[in-house]
This record gives C-alpha cells, structure tokens and sequence, in this order.
C-alpha cells in the first residue's frame, strides 16, 4: 500500500512538473526515446521524422522522397502536400517542425 501511495505521489509531481518520461512513449518505437525540441523538415532523416507521432515508416519515406524530388520544403503547411498528411494530422506535430 505504501508503495503504491508512493507512486502515485511521484506521478502527480511529475505531471504537475511538466516532465514526462521518455520511456512511456517509447515503448514502440525506439527512434521516440530521442528527444528532440524541433526537428528541421529540410535535414531529417526518415528515422528522425518517425519521432513525430502518427509517422511511420511509411509516410516519414514519402516526406524524404518528396523533399528529394520537389526540393526543400518552404514551409511546414506544404507538408500536406505529401500523401498521408492531412490537416488533422499535420496538427498533431505541426509545432515540432521547423524549415528555418
């Protein structure tokens, strides 16, 4: 019992500390326990694009493909115009990418 209140006084400091370990996301993918503020669209490999969630293999191969074939992206919204990236994806890891 006492170790069980021990942790979740651990977890609820953790939380309201803002830090989360890297190790609970992980667990699926390995190229996710590198922890990377911003990840520049224009020089990632396609390991690196698999830290940003929702990009698997797959779709973080078609984004270096593109940037092959079209150039440096100019922007990170022209992402969407990879097949696979939406909007709603797009969302979800829009603020971790940078093209400057």
């Amino acid at each position: 019992m006492k170790s069980y209140l021990l942790m979740m006084v651990l977890i609820a400091v953790v939380t309201m500390a803002g830090i989360v370990p890297v190790s609970a996301f992980a667990v699926d993918n390995p190229v996710a326990s590198t922890v990377a503020e911003t990840i520049h669209l224009n020089q990632a490999t396609a390991e690196e694009l698999q830290a940003l969630p929702g990009v698997g293999p797959e779709l973080s191969e078609r984004i270096v493909l593109y940037r092959t074939e079209h150039g440096p992206f100019k922007s990170v919204d022209q992402l969407t115009e990879v097949k696979g990236v939406g909007q709603t994806k797009l969302a979800k890891f829009k603020g971790q990418l940078t093209v400057d």
